[in-house]
This record gives structure tokens, C-alpha cells and sequence, in this order.
């Protein structure tokens, strides 16, 4: 009798432990993380930005300005580093391909050779952005312009987020020299 109420106790025992709930021992699994990401796709965008506007001579020359032609194809992807909520850390990775002319033009000056050409930009970059909840992140890239010996660049600023990349300001400036945004006005 005392080796029937020995054995029922050893039964009772296997059968609670092995229905318990994993505890707290065991190792965490992957199987939420991956459901979660598996839920969530990244999202691909493609588009082009058109450049034309005219732009203030960095050099500080009166009634001169810089006409800027051309575009700025980009492959825009947003992808997600951390899934796990509560806080998801997403990213835009955006791929560009940049092809544009610049013409200087004075309104004052009789013309030159230099109204011509004054330079060019094909440029192929890519940059990552933050991106976080409903915000907009900001962009600031810089373009080489070739042709130029002066070291001129286009800098320009782009509103990014989770739907969309927009050109919201472009400028030309020179090394050590602070210059002035031109804002882009959409209507």
C-alpha cells in the first residue's frame, strides 16, 4: 500500500510538472519577433524629382543667379531594423541617380561664354533616414558639380517620411561659406 501511495505521488507529480506553462528558466523564442516581422513588409517606392529652378550666385553677385536643370530619379525602401513593438525602428534606405546642368545667367551682365554651361552634376548616392511614428525626417545631401574649379556645390534638403521623399529646399555653396536655401514651393 505504501508503494501504490509513493507511486500515485510520482504520477501526480510528472503529470503537473509536464502540463505547467513554459517558466521562466526556459530560453525565449524567436517565433513572436518572427511572426511580426513576417507580418509587416518593407515598402518600396520609385520616383523622380524634377530640378529646375534658378538659384542665388553663391559668390554674392548682384542680380546673378544659377539655372538648374535636370532630375533626380530615386528607389525609395523602407525596411524595419527592430519589429518588436512597442517601438519599431524603421529606416529609409534611398537609392539616387542625379543628372542636371547648371547655366549661370545675370540679369545686369551683357552675356559671356559662361552663360553657357557652368557646370554639371551626375552623381549616384545612397543615404538611410530615421524614420519614427507619423514625423517627417530631414535630408541634407550634397552634390558634387563638376566643371567647376571653384569647388561650388548643390546642397539640398529632402522631407522624408513613411510614404514619400520630397524636395523641400535647394542651394549652391562654396566651401567654408554659409548660403542661403532656396525653398521650394509646390502648388
Amino acid at each position: 500500500m505504501k508503494n501504490l501511495f509513493i507511486s500515485l505521488a510520482v504520477v501526480f507529480v510528472l503529470f503537473v510538472t509536464g502540463c505547467q506553462e513554459n517558466s521562466i528558466t526556459d530560453p525565449i523564442t524567436n517565433e513572436s519577433s518572427n511572426k511580426i516581422q513576417a507580418d509587416i513588409p518593407d515598402i518600396y517606392l520609385h520616383g523622380i524629382i524634377p530640378l529646375e529652378a534658378a538659384l542665388a550666385d553663391p559668390h554674392h553677385v548682384v542680380n546673378s543667379f544659377y539655372r538648374i536643370s535636370g532630375q533626380i530619379a530615386y528607389d525609395f525602401r523602407i525596411f524595419y531594423m527592430d519589429p518588436i513593438p512597442p517601438s519599431a525602428q524603421r529606416y529609409a534606405s534611398i537609392y539616387f541617380e542625379s543628372n542636371a546642368d547648371l547655366q549661370y545667367f545675370c540679369t545686369v551682365c551683357p552675356p559671356s561664354e559662361e552663360d553657357k554651361l557652368a557646370g554639371f552634376i551626375a552623381d549616384v548616392s545612397e543615404a538611410y533616414v530615421p524614420l519614427g511614428g507619423n514625423f517627417v525626417s530631414l535630408l541634407e545631401k550634397t552634390f558634387t558639380i563638376q566643371g567647376r574649379e571653384d569647388g561650388m556645390v548643390l546642397k539640398a534638403r529632402f522631407a522624408v517620411s513613411n510614404d514619400r521623399i520630397e524636395l523641400s529646399a535647394m542651394w549652391l555653396a562654396l566651401p567654408n561659406a554659409n548660403a542661403v536655401a532656396t525653398e521650394i514651393i509646390n502648388y
